[in-house]
């Protein structure tokens, strides 16, 4: 079985029972098989938009392969069947949430904001979303330059003048960093880097005054 067979069935399991497949991957890589336990970290993982199953070291790693040029088949957008499309980028400008009625009358509130992520070349793509009613209840709290990952559907209409409009109602959202933190994980990446840099740097003029000694 290949990664892709695999990764499909996977998130038919997501899809189908996502509490228990998160309480799986927890206990599998923390060994905890205490049920109640299980739930609470289920119900606080679940409250904590920034926590991520995976290590945050994962994401240093995926950008700095990312800034070498050696991911190629993992675009931050990924579209797929059905005009759904997932993007991880950052909120350009503000948050503009707006009341509107329906047919009914009845009011509901839709956010309105543009996210920029990259292509496969790195180049800059800009989406402007609209989570509706209860959609938005995370989106609205989102900040200007913080990192989050969407998903949601791709609707294209026809202005007057013949022009082509594209907006991605969003499905789900979720907080992957803040940019306050992004910042103080910026200035611990660049230190991690100094660290690796230096010791590589000693141990090269080591192993050159080793070589002079033999000589």
């Amino acid at each position: 079985m290949d990664y892709k067979t695999m990764r499909d069935r996977i998130e038919d399991m997501v899809n189908d029972n996502h509490k228990d497949f998160v309480k799986a991957i927890i206990s599998m890589e923390k060994g905890i098989n205490d049920e109640s336990a299980l739930d609470k970290l289920y119900d606080a993982y679940m409250e904590n938009d920034t926590v991520n199953l995976l290590h945050e070291e994962f994401d240093y790693m995926i950008e700095d392969l990312r800034e070498q040029g050696q991911i190629k088949d993992l675009p931050y957008v990924q579209e797929e069947k059905d005009n759904l499309i997932n993007i991880v980028g950052n909120i350009v400008g503000k948050v503009d949430v707006i009341e509107r009625e329906n047919k009914n009358g009845e009011a509901f509130k839709v956010a309105n904001f543009s996210v920029v992520s990259k292509d496969n070349e790195g180049n800059k793509v800009y989406h402007n979303c609209s989570a509706y009613g209860d959609k938005g209840d995370i989106p609205k709290d989102f900040k200007q330059g913080d990192f989050v990952k969407l998903f949601g559907q791709i609707r294209t209409s026809i202005d007057d003048n013949g022009g082509e409009h594209s907006n991605v109602r969003i499905l789900s959202s979720k907080l992957l960093k803040a940019k306050e933190q992004m910042k103080g994980q910026e200035e611990k990446k660049e230190s991690v880097l100094g660290a690796i840099k230096k010791y590589q740097a000693e141990d090269k003029e080591k192993k050159e005054a080793n070589r002079e000694a033999e000589r």
